[in-house]
């Protein structure tokens, strides 16, 4: 085999490796509230979500189709890791971040770095000013109900366990007011 033959095929085994590697930024869309920031990662049919939340960061792989996709991002502000949910829909991942100081204004921007990352959007569909939101507060969140999402402990959703505990603890809340009927009954026709 000729070198300059040897060569190429290194070179093409090295793009393959680089490609097979290389991660995309997913379009991350944000909005918020006084109390909450509203994320969301457009991508459809993402599997194996990796969701890293600090206080001052958000770390996120995950891929589709073959490709990966992965950003992370530094806060304007702190958020509360333990009030903070994450859900994949399947056509998107959304994240309802808690806001540490829930009595500060809105934030100017949703990154600490004041350069602009081409990935990160305003959620227009969500987005309303500061002085509107006692107003218009519920804008675009008509479809963002909390109790769909999980916690950044595991934590939130139930599982088939919680809701088999659930239908028994009804079920025996129910059997203790039918005995307290029938004991009051009782105490009645005496």
């Amino acid at each position: 085999m000729k070198k300059s033959k040897i060569k190429q095929l290194i070179c093409d085994v090295k793009d393959n490796v680089l490609k097979s590697t290389h991660n995309s930024n997913p379009i991350v869309k944000w909005a918020q509230r006084k109390d909450n920031i509203f994320l969301t990662v457009e991508v459809r049919d993402l599997k194996e979500e990796k969701v890293e939340l600090t206080s001052t960061s958000l770390k996120f792989s995950a891929n589709a189709e073959g490709v990966n996709y992965a950003f992370e991002i530094n806060f304007y502000a702190e958020v509360v890791v333990e009030d903070s949910k994450w859900t994949n829909y399947g056509v998107n991942v959304r994240f309802i971040l808690s806001k540490k100081d829930q009595s500060a204004s809105y934030w100017t921007r949703l990154i600490k770095e004041t350069h602009k990352l081409q990935y990160i959007q305003v959620d227009w569909t969500k987005y309303i000013d500061e002085d509107d939101e006692a107003e218009e507060g519920g804008k675009g969140l008509d479809d963002w109900n909390g109790n769909n999402f999980q916690g950044f402990d595991g934590q939130g959703q139930p599982d088939e366990d919680d809701e088999e505990e659930q239908e028994q603890e009804q079920e025996q809340t129910q059997e203790e007011q039918q005995e307290q009927q029938q004991q009051q009954e009782e105490a009645q026709n005496q």
